[in-house]
């Protein structure tokens, strides 16, 4: 009976022998559940690093927060690998002014350039501290440092400058000073106050050591008005060729205000010719017939000013004209007297020279006791009136001409044409209707060589007859 084979003895049997293998499996279970904790353990080891870096380097970062040296000093503390942090430190042991924070501030410096060797950054302010704290030397190594990482910055290039005109190298300062100007432009006034005292103000040599581009010379030339060293600045604008003239809009209108200013209108001219395409000259109306288009904000200064007004509105009319295609139109609409000095041009003229004004006139419904008169003063000189033409008719007039003869003084070389109100014999003085100028020209009658005073004529009927248009 004993040798015969039961399927529950052999169950019985394997229970036995494999109940060992079982226990083995589950300890290897346990053992990788808790294997499991070393990663989950790293892992929070690693987000408390990387939280204590955030924290030091936005408190290193943010200036607010890093406002003193003991923030700073605790910003290192919570990331001691973090460059910005001890570059922080740095800065704000340097800024304390103190000689016992001087070593404090190059050994974070040294930190920084160590943890972060290729930010110019920290070289650059690590040489302006070792210059600081005495070592000139040192410091010139770590600009120039600072100035091979980055060649195309000014920062750089501007503290080694610097740096090198405190040593007296004044060639090997300027070479560097000039590269600071050429990346940033901002820059070259300073680099001209410096080259003007090391120079004696000589414009050649600061041209020479502070650039001698176009945008360096434009920018020159204002530094120059700013001294009051107009002819100087009207000559280095001579030296740019007429394409950088036109470029260099911005000096050209600087050294136009200053000339004006002077009262030197033919320069002035001339610079306006330079920087505008234009066909304004000597002795001419620009755009005499109102055929292109007024600015309104008064910029162009060799253009009609034309302030309008609800009592007097001006406008450009596209129905009728003498000659072309507009004309300039005024509606008056004023009940009780109008002050009307609203329409003016400035004319470049010669001196002690007999001219002819002639322009043509239109009017529709004018009333009023005192009607508009065409003036001539000295341009330097306003209250000076040169010429003036007879008041316009009343009522309604077809186109025609008017004419106005002067002669300019010896001194005078610009005038204003005006358009003004003749005085008002009443107190109260409507103007109403409408008026149309159109047509003016400016002829050059010959020089004055008699050194008689400028005489005044009005109402010359001796123009051209408008029936010949």
């Amino acid at each position: 009976m004993s040798d015969i084979w039961h399927p529950a003895s052999d169950i019985c049997s394997m229970s036995q022998v494999e109940s060992p293998q079982l226990k083995f499996i589950e300890m290897r279970a346990f053992w990788r559940r808790t294997l499991l904790i070393v990663p989950i353990m790293l892992a929070a080891m690693c987000a408390w690093y990387t939280l204590r870096w955030a924290v030091g380097n936005t408190i290193a970062t943010t200036p607010e927060l890093a406002s003193n040296i003991e923030r700073a000093r605790a910003a290192v503390r919570l990331a001691p690998n973090d460059p910005q942090t001890h570059f922080t430190l740095g800065v704000r042991s340097r800024e304390m002014l103190l000689p016992e924070d001087l070593p404090l501030a190059l050994r974070e410096y040294e930190w920084a350039v160590s943890l972060s060797p290729h930010d110019f950054r920290l070289w650059m302010d690590m040489g302006r501290a070792r210059e600081q704290a005495g070592d000139a030397a040192g410091g010139e190594r770590a600009l120039r440092r600072a100035a091979e990482l980055a060649p195309f910055y000014a920062d750089p290039r501007w503290f080694l400058g610097n740096l090198l005109l405190r040593e007296g190298r004044l060639d090997e300062s300027f070479q560097e000073l000039r590269r600071a100007g050429d990346a940033d432009p901002s820059l070259r006034p300073q680099i001209f106050n410096l080259a003007s005292r090391m120079y004696n103000g000589n414009v050649s040599e600061i041209m020479a050591r502070a650039g001698d581009s176009a945008q360096a010379r434009a920018q020159l030339i204002q530094h120059l008005i700013n001294l009051q060293r107009v002819d100087d600045a009207l000559r280095l604008w001579a030296s740019l060729n007429p394409d950088e003239r036109g470029k260099q809009r911005e000096a050209g209108e600087a050294l136009m205000s200053t000339l004006f200013a002077a009262k030197r209108f033919r320069s002035v001219l001339d610079v306006y010719r330079d920087v505008t395409p234009t066909n304004v000259d000597v002795g001419r109306v620009s755009n005499n017939s109102f055929e292109q288009d007024i600015d309104g904000q008064g910029t162009d200064l060799f253009g009609w000013q034309v302030v309008s007004v609800l009592q007097a509105q001006i406008h450009l009319d596209a129905k009728n004209s003498y000659h072309g295609e507009r004309s300039l139109r005024i509606i008056f609409d004023a009940p009780s007297a109008v002050d009307f000095r609203n329409i003016s041009q400035f004319i470049v003229v010669e001196p002690s020279t007999r001219y002819r004004l002639q322009f043509f006139i239109r009017t529709v419904d004018l009333k009023t006791a005192s009607t508009l008169v065409t003036e001539i003063v000295d341009a330097a000189n306003p209250s000076r009136l040169l010429a003036a033409s007879d008041s316009l008719p009343d009522g309604r007039n077809e186109w025609q001409p008017m004419t106005v003869d002067f002669t300019t003084p010896s001194q005078t070389s610009a005038i204003t044409l005006r358009l003004n109100r003749a005085p008002c014999v009443t107190g109260v003085c409507p103007i109403f209707g409408k008026v149309w100028y159109d047509n003016f020209d400016l002829q050059r009658l010959g020089s004055d060589s008699s050194g008689a005073r400028p005489s005044s004529v009005r109402g010359r009927d001796n123009a051209a007859d408008p029936s010949n248009r």
